[in-house]
């Protein structure tokens, strides 16, 4: 992608397609969750990449599969030799990475389908002296992590990791903000996520595959 100034690095972490949303393994098949999952990266990433608020995109991944739409989308890629986990894979490609406190970076997740340009402005128009802390609308969790660089503190995502990021800043004296943006906010993990991301999104490739399947069991 053209590299734009003043904008956001984005990382994403792509967890193996084969192993991906396995909590939606009651409502859809190995094969469906895979599929998924990549066209919830896709829309992702297509909203990023026509963004005039992110910089840079680079995806982190063990799957090989996403070198398609890294091309696609013109996006850097770091290809990890196996799913370290969200956290493990993002520190290690941080540590790779050539980052300065000139950058502003967010580290995005690829399962929030909904998200929009207005979403990304908000997100880029925080101040940049707080670590910026978007929490998911269940389980506790965090959406998007935006910071500059060094890594002001470890890593802790999954369930209830707001609280132990919040909690883990004023350790370090880190002045943080939990920011509630709409396009960040809903992860689909769940059954209920589905169904209400079936019933709720406004498009896109994921949404348009879900309407197609009937799945009675969300």
């Amino acid at each position: 992608m053209p590299m734009k100034k003043n904008g956001i690095k984005a990382l994403i972490p792509v967890k193996a397609f084969n192993n991906a949303k396995l909590r939606l393994s009651e409502v859809l098949s190995p094969q469906q969750r895979a599929r998924f999952s990549y066209l919830m990266l896709e829309d992702v990433l297509q909203t990023l990449s026509t963004s005039r608020d992110i910089e840079k995109v680079t995806i982190i991944s063990s799957d090989i599969a996403v070198k398609v739409l890294a091309e696609k989308y013109d996006t850097d890629l770091m290809l990890t030799s196996v799913d370290g986990g969200y956290s493990e894979d993002v520190t290690q490609a941080l540590s790779e990475l050539k980052m300065n406190g000139d950058d502003r970076v967010a580290i995005v997740p690829s399962d929030v389908p909904q998200l929009r340009h207005e979403d990304l402005s908000e997100l880029n128009n925080s101040n940049s002296k707080e670590l910026i802390l978007c929490p998911a609308t269940s389980d506790g969790g965090t959406n998007a992590f935006l910071f500059t660089p060094p890594l002001p503190i470890p890593l802790l995502f999954g369930v209830d990791s707001l609280r132990r990021f919040v909690d883990s800043a004023m350790q370090h004296n880190v002045p943080v903000n939990v920011k509630r943006i709409a396009g960040l906010e809903r992860d689909i993990d769940q059954p209920s996520d589905l169904e209400w991301f079936r019933r709720h999104s406004n498009g896109g490739q994921a949404w348009a595959f879900i309407q197609e399947m009937e799945i009675s069991n969300c």
